[in-house]
């Protein structure tokens, strides 16, 4: 029987003892953005393995937003360009997320009885706090006096008030726990050992040509096996993150316009948390390029052209690669006409904040100015503006839709 298997076998039968509880189900918790991945009974303690997931700066500018309507309403009665700049100013002001475990913090049961705090592990004890970056994972555990057997449902309360202080608290109520009361026969164990300490390995996935963070799609397998161990979509920014027990383990990275990679990790002898950073290759194409003069500019009106091919990432405004020969056609044509001015519109589609909707356009628009300024194309020459939904070309009622109103025109502007 291969390691893989063994170690499969080796936690059904601890699940089946009852003394692991994967993903317990959740009656109702004060926290959207906090997790519960596990409950172990031991000799000692109550474990409980949690998952913390910060948001991005665009979702806590909306979640603010909407939690504050007489601000939100102020933000939309303001001129555009005080609106973008106080939108711009809030962006910024958005930092790091923190936590930390109450030490107050207790299990309870549905008779009342009550399991203290005892400690936990990659997590600080109130007041201190830890920051975390934004839209990114943490794991962490908390340790608690071991149940009762019999008790298979609890509330995990870190304070009676799930917001105060200006903190909020992670209040879990009707936890399930497997966990059998006395008399009941477990199963045996294929081996009598108890498992090893879980580590964490985390880090960012990066374009190796441009060191950029990109989003992938990562596939832990124990060695010598087909089968996966566990996967996931990095973040946005490129972060991941595994909870692991030591083992010798194959990564499977893969991304969209990137050669895929492997990587063989013996952690066999890890005993801490680590980070690795991924670089990934983009991929070469093995088609002929197309001259440039064969990719036509949309006239849209007489002043008006579409830039058809020009993309970023959804909810960004970085300029991607595959973007670069419209502007380039454009950039020619520039250069072949000196007297011409012009403006860039950003548009976006109607999903989401209509305010960072706006946003998201101008910087967009600012994006292409800036890469047409870099080609040396004077500055003077181009204008840019951000139209974000009001202008659709078509409805926002279906993907298609959609993807057609999210685009770049430039207008010619008459001296």
């Amino acid at each position: 029987m291969n390691k893989f298997l063994l170690t499969i076998l080796f936690l059904a039968q601890l699940v089946g003892m009852g003394q692991i509880t994967p993903n317990p189900s959740v009656t109702k918790k004060s926290s959207s953005d906090t997790f519960i991945n596990k409950i172990e009974i031991t000799d000692d303690f109550t474990v409980i393995s949690m998952q913390f997931v910060s948001k991005s700066k665009e979702e806590s500018l909306k979640e603010y937003l909407n939690n504050n309507p007489k601000e939100k309403e102020m933000l939309r009665r303001m001129d555009p360009f005080m609106r973008n700049l106080s939108l711009q100013q809030m962006m910024q002001g958005i930092g790091q997320s923190t936590i930390s475990i109450q030490p107050n913090a207790f299990l309870r049961a549905k008779d009342g009885r009550k399991f203290d705090f005892v400690k936990a592990s990659n997590i600080p004890k109130a007041p201190d706090r830890k920051e975390i970056e934004p839209d990114s994972k943490h794991f962490f555990k908390v340790f608690f006096e071991k149940l009762d057997p019999g008790i298979q449902s609890v509330d995990l309360i870190e304070n009676d008030s799930p917001e105060s202080g200006g903190f909020s608290y992670w209040n879990f109520y009707g936890v399930n726990v497997n966990n059998p009361g006395e008399g009941e026969e477990p199963q045996s164990f294929v081996e009598t050992q108890v498992p090893m300490e879980e580590i964490s390995i985390s880090g960012k996935v990066y374009d190796a040509g441009t060191e950029k963070p990109i989003s992938a799609k990562i596939v832990c397998a124990l060695d010598s096996s087909s089968t996966a161990f566990d996967s996931l979509q990095t973040s946005r920014s490129g972060y991941y993150e595994f909870l692991i027990r030591p083992g010798a383990y194959e990564y499977l990275i893969s991304a969209n316009g990137y050669e895929s990679s492997s990587e063989y990790l013996d952690l066999s002898k890890m005993r801490k948390d680590f980070t690795r950073d991924i670089y990934l290759e983009p991929l070469v194409s093995e088609e002929p390029v197309l001259e440039t003069d064969t990719l036509e500019i949309e006239r849209v009106d007489e002043n008006t052209f579409r830039l058809n091919h020009v993309y970023f990432p959804s909810g960004k405004a970085d300029i991607l690669e595959d973007s670069h020969r419209e502007l380039e056609k454009l950039i020619q044509m520039m250069e072949d006409n000196q007297g011409m001015n012009i403006r860039i519109d950003g548009h976006t589609d109607n999903q989401g904040d209509s305010q960072l909707n706006k946003l998201l356009s101008i910087d967009r628009a600012k994006n292409v100015r800036d890469y047409l300024v870099a080609a040396g194309i004077p500055a003077g020459r181009i204008s840019f503006k951000g139209w974000g939904d009001t202008k659709p070309i078509v409805t926002n009622g279906s993907p298609e839709s959609r993807q057609k109103n999210r685009r770049v025109e430039i207008v010619v502007l008459e001296d």
